[in-house]
């Protein structure tokens, strides 16, 4: 029950805003205006409570008369003028006044302002069941409750939400509109609503998908040489997660990674990584150049690692010839940094 200590003035005057009090209830309850006044020996001549000053309550003299609508509802303390009112409804919102007229000096005012609020029900928020895509995708928010509701505030990840940019409050902050979707909105978003004397909570949870980004290409080894083994692993940043295949040679693979057992100089060369999301329907690739890192310099013909144990004897006597007028010996072929600027010598045969 809420208590009244209220503010009392002479009839002359009356109680100014700032003085008036506030009591707060809440449908079926009861609240207690409860006076200041000290308790007297005898009743007082007079006590006469009254509603929005057209409505009386109750008038008391040497009998009671109980206003319309009152009956049964009311407990007065003749001694005091404190009054109990019960089964409050949010009809009974607004400003009560207490006249006291006692056996000697002059009669005593006092005011008070009751609000009763009914308790808001937990808020009712359906959550899109669409697929929500990342910069393609708009939605409302809707929070409904019954009861009055004097304050709603929105949350996102247990965070204010303030108005502005994709985000749009409408009817009092009632509905928020979101457009487009951004794939940062995934996760919970709650809607408080209150009044003076209740609380209550909706959440809707949001998935947005997106991508895939571009994908990023690790190779491990960084400084793979040839007959290493290599793995090379593709990754991008998708919802739901991306599939990937790689292309390599017009040869197709699927799956993040691909690994070489044993680094050939036919795997070196340009492999494309797709990362495809299934449900945005997006694709993106990126290229890796597979290659020997910082490895010697190498004699070759027609692409091919020069091996003098597998060239026919008449192009290893022509790269011989070639090793003389360069001031190589033979198997030096690594050393030719020194002679061509750092660029590596390729004999073509044909």
């Amino acid at each position: 029950c809420g208590r009244y200590h209220g503010c009392f003035f002479t009839a002359a005057d009356k109680c100014p805003d700032h003085r008036m009090e506030r009591l707060r209830g809440t449908p079926g309850q009861s609240v207690t205006f409860a006076t200041s006044l000290t308790p007297t020996s005898e009743p007082f001549l007079a006590l006469t409570w009254s509603f929005n000053t057209t409505t009386s309550v109750i008038t008391s003299t040497n009998v009671d008369v109980v206003g319309e609508g009152y009956e049964g509802r009311i407990t007065l303390d003749k001694t005091t003028g404190s009054l109990v009112l019960g089964n409050l409804t949010e009809e009974d919102s607004g400003e009560y006044e207490l006249l006291v007229i006692p056996h000697a000096g002059q009669p005593i005012v006092g005011h008070v302002i009751l609000e009763v609020l009914s308790v808001v029900s937990i808020p009712a928020m359906a959550c899109p069941t669409e697929n929500l895509l990342e910069g393609q995708s708009s939605l409302n928010l809707t929070c409904d409750a019954v009861g009055v509701v004097t304050n709603r505030a929105w949350k996102i990840k247990g965070k204010p939400l303030l108005p502005g940019g994709r985000f749009v409050f409408y009817d009092g902050g009632r509905v928020l509109s979101i457009s487009p979707v951004h794939r940062q909105d995934t996760g919970v978003f709650l809607c408080n609503v209150s009044n003076a004397v209740s609380f209550a909570t909706a959440k809707c949870k949001l998935k947005v998908f997106y991508g895939p980004d571009e994908p990023f290409i690790d190779q491990d080894p960084v400084g793979a040489e040839l007959e290493d083994s290599v793995t090379l692993l593709c990754s991008a940043d998708s919802l739901p997660k991306a599939k990937f295949s790689w292309n390599f040679k017009h040869t197709v693979m699927s799956g993040p990674e691909h690994y070489i057992e044993e680094m050939q100089k036919r795997d070196l060369g340009k492999y494309t990584c797709t990362a495809r999301n299934e449900i945005t329907g997006l694709e993106v690739s990126a290229v890796h150049t597979l290659q020997v890192q910082n490895s010697p310099l190498d004699c070759n013909y027609t692409g091919y690692v020069y091996d003098q144990n597998r060239l026919p004897r008449l192009e290893y006597a022509a790269v011989l010839i070639l090793q003389l007028l360069t001031n190589m010996s033979p198997g030096s072929c690594g050393q030719a940094n020194d002679h061509v600027a750092n660029e590596p010598l390729r004999i073509r045969m044909g």
